[in-house]
């Protein structure tokens, strides 16, 4: 992930100037959803790694992409980006999301407190329940490897992969859970431009993720088909 902040607080007045800027820009194009935008203020008091623009994607995903099947995050922490998908997945009439999580803490939190964290389990269910989408959501609290090893075969609409950014740990998270794409799936693999280890592991594994690759900030969108025109016309913000 890639820095420690609240979705709605930055780091530094120049970025945060920037960064208001580009937002302004595509608020007054008309290319942020009003179905996000409702949603903001629950999304905004939840704390997290994202930007706002990193939501957008995530909602417009999971609420625009064609096809049956499950959405699954790989890495929940406090479900900031869980509640931005389950929107997502209702408003479009979409199945369930999943989210697996050990909740042990991510790399960038625990490689700065140089110790172990406390559990961010409670905080999850809890931001799930106060965002109203806890009966749109299964929490599974595990190791994306072992959910797989257990998983019943179901096929993914979307997968999100923003675990543990390690190479062995992307490349494996991609081996397992690419191939139960249905048609018209896609991959967001985040913090592709801030770690080489997730870059790599990516590139590496180009003859399985879907042909099709697209840009969205520091995150890398793989997809089969033709994306829907919101998503399209949304990846084309200036990200900086």
């Amino acid at each position: 992930m890639a820095a420690s902040f609240r979705s709605g607080v930055f780091p530094s007045t120049s970025r945060r100037s920037a960064l208001v800027s580009r937002l302004q820009l595509q608020r007054l194009l008309g290319w942020e959803p009003d179905g996000f935008r409702a949603e903001w203020p629950t999304l905004e008091a939840i704390e997290g790694w994202r930007y706002r623009q990193d939501l957008v994607v995530l909602y417009l995903l999971a609420r625009e992409l064609p096809g049956h099947g499950l959405t699954l995050e790989i890495g929940s922490y406090k479900g900031l980006g869980t509640v931005a998908l389950a929107f997502g997945v209702r408003d479009g009439g979409h199945d369930t999301v999943h989210t697996v999580d050990p909740h042990t803490g991510d790399r960038q939190a625990l490689e700065a407190a140089g110790e172990a964290l406390p559990s961010s389990e409670a905080e999850l269910e809890r931001n799930l329940s106060e965002a109203g989408v806890a009966d749109s959501v299964v929490a599974h609290t595990a190791r994306s490897d072992d959910l797989f090893e257990r998983w019943d075969g179901s096929a993914l609409r979307f997968l999100f992969v923003d675990g543990w950014h390690s190479y062995d740990a992307v490349k494996s998270d991609l081996r397992n859970w690419v191939p139960l794409l249905g048609p018209g799936g896609a991959v967001l693999v985040d913090d592709y431009d801030n770690y080489p280890e997730v870059e790599q592991a990516t590139d590496d594994q180009r003859d399985l993720l879907p042909p099709h690759r697209a840009r969205a900030g520091r995150m890398r969108l793989f997809h089969t088909r033709l994306l829907p025109s919101t998503v399209r016309r949304y990846l084309r913000i200036p990200w900086g």
